[in-house]
């Protein structure tokens, strides 16, 4: 699905989702969440996108998300709900949780702005 459409698709339901398979191959986490529902723009989650992922994500992805102690987060082939869970419950010994720390609008915020990266 192209970013364009998947914006305005955004828009329109008020929540970021992908068309791309839930998990990657071998994944054995739990199902995703559901992506909780925003009323923040698109334009607008996109913008906030950047400056969450420097505060939060970039010690571990690196700056430019190309990783450092975390993976490379360019070309991810997971969904938009997996990515919310992840982002949520973390990972244990892989990844700080941040389910409490971000708000919902924060989490679809960060999902867009990785929708960016090439």
């Amino acid at each position: 699905m192209k970013i364009g459409r998947a914006i305005t698709l955004a828009f329109a339901t008020g929540v970021l989702f992908s068309s791309r398979e839930p998990g990657r191959a071998g994944d054995t986490d739990s199902p995703p969440a559901t992506v909780q529902f925003t009323n923040q723009s698109p334009a607008a989650s996109l913008a906030a996108g950047r400056p969450l992922f420097l505060k939060n994500c970039a010690h571990c992805h690196g700056a430019d998300a190309h990783g450092d102690d975390g993976p490379d987060l360019h070309a991810l082939d997971v969904s938009d709900q997996w990515i919310a869970n992840r982002i949520r419950n973390g990972k244990a010994g892989e990844m700080t949780a941040f389910n409490g720390k971000l708000q919902a609008s924060e989490i679809n915020a960060l999902i867009a702005y990785l929708h960016t990266l090439k």
